[in-house]
């Protein structure tokens, strides 16, 4: 009986090994075959269906801008010398700047306002740039180019413009407006128009006037002038009624006036008034005043 136990506990045991070697078997099977995968998988062999659409479709080229139909055909082209010029939104320093045109980029010049440019970029930014800024500037075969700073030498011929003046007529005081057209770089027509208001009477001048600057590229530029006009009177009386005069008037003068940009000009006059009143005697009127003009 104890033999029989014995050979039954071996049998139990061949038979135990036996089905923990078969378990152990299938689990290195499924083992390898999963590294294999992996392996495959690192490996790149991966098959042309499991390739996703972003994976099989080709780079994109970036274009470049095209800004040439957007050019105006009084444009001028140029290069850019400086390290960099600042663009602004707008034509002042009070607008932000918001591009940076770069060494050797190309620009468009478009159109000029005082001290200012409206360029365009090759990447089709569109802003103003500082006159005082584009002197570093080059043109398609190389050669510098040169925007002239907005001065006295922008102001030749061609120009109406409007003036504003304050000063002393006679002891009184007097405000005077002007209309004029710069006919060439020296000669230019005044209408003016003068109210004085003084203690005892007030006065109204109207004239027209030619003027001559003899060197109109200077920095202070004089002028003369010569003129003539109506010269209507207007006594201050309370006690006794009295008529208003009208006298024809001739005028001669002198001045100076100095360009602050292409547009605005700041000017002081003096000038000498020659009443032909119907008196006995004609009356000459002094007239201090300073003023400026605006260019249309």
């Amino acid at each position: 009986m104890s033999i029989l136990k014995n050979y039954l506990f071996i049998f139990l045991l061949f038979g135990v090994n036996f089905l923990s070697s078969f378990v152990f078997a299938e689990e290195v099977g499924e083992t390898q075959s999963i590294e294999s995968l992996k392996v495959g998988e690192s490996s790149g062999d991966i098959s042309e269906e499991f390739l996703t659409v972003e994976e099989k479709s080709e780079a994109v080229i970036p274009t470049a801008i095209n800004v040439v139909s957007k050019i105006p055909d009084d444009a001028e082209q140029v290069t850019v010398g400086n390290a960099f010029i600042n663009m602004y939104r707008g034509p002042g320093r009070g607008y932000p700047i918001f591009h940076v045109a770069e060494y050797g980029e190309k620009i468009w010049l478009l159109k000029r306002r005082t001290d200012w440019v409206k360029v365009l970029t090759a990447h089709n930014k569109t802003g103003w740039v500082r006159v005082a800024d584009l002197q570093n500037i080059y043109g398609e075969e190389g050669e510098l180019v040169r925007v002239s700073l907005p001065d006295f030498r922008n102001v030749q011929a061609g120009f109406f413009y409007l003036g504003l003046s304050y000063g002393d007529f006679a002891g009184a005081n007097s405000l005077a407006t002007r209309i004029g057209y710069q006919f060439t770089a020296n000669l230019a027509t005044e209408l003016r128009a003068t109210q004085a208001v003084g203690e005892f009477s007030d006065s109204q001048v109207y004239q027209m006037a030619i003027l001559h600057q003899p060197f109109p590229r200077w920095r202070l530029s004089p002028y003369f002038l010569l003129g003539a006009g109506l010269n209507i009177t207007s006594p201050n009386a309370t006690i006794i009624a009295t008529e208003d005069r009208q006298d024809t008037v001739m005028l001669a003068g002198i001045g100076i006036k100095t360009y602050l940009s292409r547009r605005f000009a700041i000017k002081a006059e003096y000038t000498n008034h020659y009443l032909l009143t119907s008196r006995e005697n004609n009356q000459e009127i002094v007239e201090w005043k300073l003023g400026f003009d605006v260019y249309l």
